[in-house]
Formats: structure tokens, C-alpha cells, sequence
């Protein structure tokens, strides 16, 4: 056999085998981080629930390299655009699709090229102070590119819910030790 046609086999197989592992992984990704907050559970929602704020507590490479384009409308069908010249984080919305205060927000997040996340925002009161665990829900499809780029997800998206949520945390504790005194 050519090396030629070696090469070509062995490219083949490659190209199955990936094929058949990416039947096995899942069209849906659920990343999920939480984090206590030093301050009542209507504190933290507010922090949430007004997305001028959201600015304040993004993780750094969204809000340092992105343009804020407009805010629209109040609590349920709220909306923030961005956009930025970095393409890693390109453009999109975020739309307040349901809201129960003090507990729960839930929005959807529409990026270029049609793609889109659900995101939901749960905060429960404890003994050490108000639990906000952030949700993010994105269909992966069936694409075995996007379904492999779907095992590394969790660990780049959740870095930065972890940096959000301990901005969000600094922000609301900030905010409460200004009004305590």
C-alpha cells in the first residue's frame, strides 16, 4: 500500500471514529456555579433584575473589550445589545424572558450567527446569606463540532460565571456596606 493511500485511511477511520464518539455525546450543556452573598435576597435581585447594572459584575473579557449598545424596557422583556471588535465575543442580546422576585430571573442570550443560550439566575436564603447559583442551558445540535466544542464549555464558560458571580457579590456587598452606615 502507498503511503499515499495510508495516509488516507488512517484519515478515514480518524473521521469515523470521531463520528461515532460525537453520537454519544450531548446535543444540550447545562453549566451551572454558585455563590453566597453577604446581603438579603432582594439586595442580590436587584443587582440582577436591572440590567444597567450588568456592566458593573460581567466577567472582565465581556465587559472590558465590549461596547453596551442600548438597554430596553423595564423587568420582563428587558434587553441589553452589545458589541465588540473582539470576535470572541462579537455581538449579541440578552432579553429578561421571566422574572419572580426575589428568586428567580431567567433570560435568553442571542448571539451572531443565530446562536443562542437560556440562562437563569436562583437565589435561595441561608443560614451564611443569599445563594445565587447561575444556570446556562445551550443546544448543541448535532453538529459533531459543536457538540466536541461542547466538552470545553464548561470549563471557559464556567470560569467566568465564577468571575461574574464574584463581581456580582462585590458589587452587592459594596452597595450594602455604603447604606449600612
Amino acid at each position: 500500500m502507498s503511503p499515499f493511500r495510508s495516509i488516507l485511511l488512517g484519515l478515514v477511520t480518524l473521521a469515523a471514529i470521531l463520528g461515532i464518539i460525537s453520537i454519544s455525546l450531548p446535543r444540550q450543556i447545562h453549566i451551572q456555579r454558585h455563590i453566597i452573598v453577604n446581603a438579603s435576597l432582594e439586595d442580590t435581585y436587584e443587582q440582577l433584575s436591572d440590567l444597567r447594572n450588568w456592566p458593573k459584575w460581567l466577567p472582565g473579557r465581556h465587559s472590558n473589550a465590549s461596547k453596551l449598545v442600548s438597554y430596553a424596557g423595564p423587568s420582563v422583556g428587558a434587553s441589553l445589545n452589545w458589541t465588540s471588535q473582539r470576535r470572541s465575543v462579537g455581538q449579541g442580546t440578552v432579553t429578561i424572558v421571566s422574572a419572580e422576585p426575589p428568586r428567580k430571573l431567567v433570560t435568553d442570550l442571542e448571539f451572531e450567527k443565530s446562536d443562542k443560550a437560556h440562562s437563569t439566575f436562583t437565589l435561595e436564603e441561608t443560614e451564611e446569606g443569599t445563594k445565587l447559583t447561575w444556570h446556562l442551558e445551550k443546544y448543541m445540535g448535532d453538529n459533531p463540532i459543536r457538540k466536541f466544542s461542547g466538552l470545553l464549555i464548561d470549563s471557559t464558560v464556567g470560569e467566568e460565571f465564577e468571575d461574574g458571580l464574584a463581581n456580582i457579590k462585590k458589587e452587592v456587598e459594596s452597595k450594602n456596606v455604603l447604606t449600612d452606615n
